[in-house]
């Protein structure tokens, strides 16, 4: 949209993982993208006329380069995540609609009504169709009538389906790295799983968030949590529900958010170790709470 209106864009992004760098080395070939991504860090000079648009989160530390919303005073969050405490400061502009399905949902909606001269192109729409594919877990989670009305649109603009498919196929070590995640997780009473990825691999993000999506196959498992090693001293937690119990209540307490059945959470300075066992104890204590709760309510109390 941005580009439609004649300005300078960059898309800033963070630490990689394979479906980003292939979609990167798609669009680098084409001459219509040229100078379009940069890493955090690589945003010099900041016109005063700059707006920032945060997209797909709302928390300031997670950010790819949190240092543009001390240097970049006009900002735009666009969010599907429910709005925790620690919120962007002084935004000029909030979209959040924790009803969608995704980001790529709502700038889908917004490119649809921004104006006819507006067209995603082939690359833009795979993308944005991608996001939606992903965060709907193919359409089977969260998916509603507006999702299929922004896919619909996506496929009229040439998002290619099959290309969408090849961006999330896993490689042989990832495909061992899930397997040996799922094989060390701890199943506890009350419907609970988690497991841990002690290693940095390089798609640990993507392996935990797969694993605990598996995990809620499991037959009895209501939630299902998967704690990883990421760079530095920062301990990732990726969470999921089958909607029974609210995720994103247990992720906040670790500064995190997300969905009732989809969130995560970064930790920095404490071990693994350390970070699982916490998230072991808060999880049980919030399935025994809940489950009280239920029994209570039953019981006409």
């Amino acid at each position: 949209m941005a580009r439609a209106l004649g300005k300078r864009v960059h898309i800033v992004l963070s630490d990689m993982n394979e479906g980003i760098d292939r979609i990167v080395d798609m669009v680098q070939k084409d001459e219509g993208y040229e100078d379009l991504f940069v890493r955090a860090g690589d945003v010099a000079g900041v016109s005063p006329s700059a707006l920032l648009v945060v997209v797909d989160a709302h928390i300031p530390h997670i950010l790819a380069d949190p240092t543009l919303l001390e240097r970049i005073p006009k900002i735009v969050v666009i969010d599907h995540h429910r709005r925790s405490e620690n919120f962007v400061k002084n935004p000029l502009l909030v979209y959040i609609e924790t009803s969608s399905s995704s980001a790529s949902e709502l700038v889908t909606e917004l490119l649809m009504y921004f104006g006819e001269n507006v067209r995603p192109t082939r690359l833009d729409a795979t993308a944005l169709y991608s996001g939606v594919v992903v965060d709907t877990k193919n359409f089977n989670v969260g998916a509603g009538v507006r999702t299929f009305d922004a896919a619909a649109y996506l496929r009229r603009a040439g998002a290619d389906p099959v290309l969408v498919r090849a961006l999330f196929q896993s490689d042989y070590e990832t495909t061992v790295a899930l397997a040996r995640a799922k094989a060390n997780a701890e199943f506890f009473p009350g419907g609970l799983i988690v497991g841990s990825i002690p290693e940095r691999l390089q798609n640990g993000q993507i392996i935990a968030a797969q694993a605990a999506d598996g995990m809620l196959r499991v037959d009895g498992v209501r939630m299902s949590i998967y704690v990883f090693q990421m760079a530095g001293d920062m301990v990732g937690i990726s969470a999921r529900s089958t909607g029974e119990m609210n995720v994103q209540v247990i992720m906040e307490a670790f500064g995190g958010g997300g969905h009732a059945n989809v969130a995560g959470a970064q930790v920095k300075g404490v071990p693994l170790s350390a970070v699982r066992a916490r998230v072991v104890e808060r999880a049980r204590a919030y399935i025994e709470e809940s489950d009280q709760s239920e029994g209570n309510t039953a019981d006409g109390h």
